[in-house]
């Protein structure tokens, strides 16, 4: 009756045993009370259904008719009034919500650490955006050399000459 899978537990066992013996004895007590109230019922409830559908019949009409305004025109103006308040919703909520501190005699907690890092993290994609469109329209600059002048030649004389067979100057003393 509860499903396919076996329980292990024979207390669980007994207690389903126990629950669908108590569920059959109660539907067996009420059936014959559930039959005499509907017999008991059942006159008022004819009665009561002839009486009334005259009256549905006439009301169908206006039922519609107003089901129909509050589709058209009713539920695009209560939209539109919703889309139009919500910055006057918002700021009586954060007004509501300061008065309400300050009549604790407390402040409202102020978070500037995101708004520094949204500025840093902007001005880095800035400088990385600057740099790449930078190296893109400069044109590359080569390097020019410098000019090399020819040395010019010293003139000799003979001290000069016999000076060139030793490295250093002879010493005296």
């Amino acid at each position: 009756m509860f499903g396919s899978k076996s329980v292990a537990s024979p207390t669980v066992t007994k207690g389903m045993d126990r629950l669908t013996e108590t569920w059959d004895t109660a539907r067996v007590a009420m059936a014959p009370r559930l039959a005499a109230a509907r017999e008991a019922v059942g006159p008022w409830v004819d009665e009561a259904s002839t009486r009334m559908t005259p009256v549905i019949e006439r009301v169908t009409p206006a039922v519609d008719t107003a089901r129909t305004r509050l589709r058209e025109d009713v539920v695009p103006a209560v939209t539109a009034a919703v889309e139009n308040s919500a910055p006057a919703r918002a700021e009586a909520k954060e007004r509501a919500a300061a008065a309400l501190l300050a009549l604790r005699g407390q402040q409202r907690k102020v978070r500037r650490w995101p708004i520094a890092l949204g500025c840093l993290l902007a001005g880095a994609a800035a400088g990385l955006a600057a740099g790449a469109i930078n190296r893109k329209m400069a044109t590359p600059v080569t390097p020019t050399p410098f000019p090399v002048t020819p040395p010019t030649p010293t003139p000799t004389t003979a001290q000069d000459e016999a000076d060139t067979t030793t490295p250093y100057p002879a010493k005296s003393g």
